[in-house]
């Protein structure tokens, strides 16, 4: 009876303890640098709201959403490509983001693409 007593007791304070782990951020690597997802999901927010600021139409939302797909996509085939030196993956992102914006430009009015900028600039 007193050993079933303290193995119960003993089991309750390894639950317990077990219970009482501290849980530490995921770490997400980028480009250069390492950020926790809660940045990521400030960054997500801050993106939605200057988004909000762009007024943009449901067409407009459809084919921005495409390109950032599309973007996300080529962004990480170039990060995975193995082949390709540290500085010919920098020179295919600035070219990918350069395309990027040409296709967000096409989409957005003058007005649209001036605030989308300055709003890039602020916020990067």
């Amino acid at each position: 009876m007193k050993k079933s007593l303290i193995a119960f007791i003993l089991s309750l304070v390894t639950v317990s303890a077990s219970a009482q782990i501290e849980r530490k951020p995921v770490v997400v690597k980028t480009d250069s640098a390492q950020t926790t997802t809660n940045d990521t999901r400030v960054d997500k927010q801050s993106r939605k709201e200057r988004f909000k600021e762009l007024d943009l139409t449901r067409e407009q939302k459809g084919k921005m959403k495409e390109i950032m797909q599309a973007n996300k996509a080529a962004k990480e085939a170039i990060e995975n490509n193995t082949q390709l030196s540290d500085q010919e993956k920098k020179k295919q992102m600035r070219e990918l983001q350069k395309a990027q914006m040409q296709k967000t430009q096409a989409i957005l009015t003058a007005e649209q693409f001036e605030k989308f900028k300055a709003s890039k600039q602020n916020n990067p």
